[in-house]
């Protein structure tokens, strides 16, 4: 029997090591390659679409301005969010990529420490983590403020009020809800859903003419390659998720459905597996 059936870690015998550097090794070239990846991103280029959809609201512009996916003008997000960036529209745009881009960086940092408690294995998943988190990062986009807030407060009473922020925002979020109603916690599922749609539903109020449903350039989605599989793995994992709802293993699987539900699917949104890693030890 190896160390590795035995539990431990660093295991022992030849296998065992084996296994042990090639998953070193693989995690490392992986780590090396997203940071690489962030490093050569054009620092907060995301920020554009929140700042410019702030200025468009000041000038009485339409919201949900018509362009191409990957244009700066697309706004893709509750309207609240464009309305919280009007005060930051008043300062000087440097220093707001600045102090965004900080906070994004702090965010992604701050996401991944409790990773560390965790052991080696925890080690691991936060040197493959943190570039995908980095990468968000330096595009400027409130992806690791979102992962954040989840990994803090999803198992707090404030929980509800978390899951609907990264719901009106990311929109698959909301399939955490899965995880309240595996528990039968009714209230806090019902919640979460209120609070969402309080969120979302200002949308109506605007144009939606222009709101682009294509997927942009060097993204992803299961939707594009088949509805009907789109449909049936969503649904799956959301059964999954209320199933493992009462096991150690309840964040993990309700990011695993928010994961394949995601419309459209970018690298640095696997991410969001740090909510589910982050709030107790898993299996190896």
């Amino acid at each position: 029997m190896t160390g590795m059936a035995r539990g431990r870690w660093p295991p022992r015998g030849l296998v065992g090591w084996g296994v042990f550097i090639v998953a070193v090794t693989l995690l490392s070239l992986a780590a090396y390659t997203e940071l690489g990846h962030a490093a050569r991103l054009t620092s907060g280029a995301d920020m554009d679409a929140y700042w410019n959809a702030a200025l468009r609201l000041r000038h009485g512009e339409p919201l949900y301005a018509a362009g191409l996916p990957t244009d700066s003008d697309l706004y893709r997000y509750a309207p609240w969010f464009a309305y919280a960036w009007i005060p930051l529209t008043l300062l000087p745009k440097s220093a707001v990529v600045l102090m965004w881009m900080t906070l994004c960086v702090a965010a992604a940092l701050a996401s991944t420490m409790p990773l560390l408690r965790r052991g080696a294995v925890g080690i691991a998943a936060l040197a493959l983590l943190l570039p995908f988190q980095l990468e968000g990062a330096a595009f400027g986009n409130v992806q690791p403020l979102l992962v954040l807030l989840l990994v803090w407060g999803v198992e707090r009473r404030s929980g509800p009020l978390w899951i609907a922020i990264a719901a009106s925002l990311k929109a698959t979020p909301l399939l955490l809800v899965a995880v309240y109603l595996g528990r039968h916690q009714w209230r806090r599922a019902a919640l979460t859903l209120g609070l969402t749609a309080a969120l979302v539903a200002p949308m109506v109020a605007f144009d939606l003419r222009g709101y682009s449903t294509q997927i942009g350039g060097g993204q992803m989605s299961l939707l594009t390659v088949s509805p009907v599989l789109y449909v049936l793995a969503s649904g799956a994992t959301v059964g999954l998720a209320l199933i493992a709802a009462r096991s150690r293993y309840a964040w993990v699987a309700g990011i695993v459905a928010v994961l394949v539900a995601l419309p459209r699917f970018l690298l640095y949104e696997i991410s969001f597996v740090l909510v589910g890693l982050a709030r107790r030890p898993t299996d190896r």
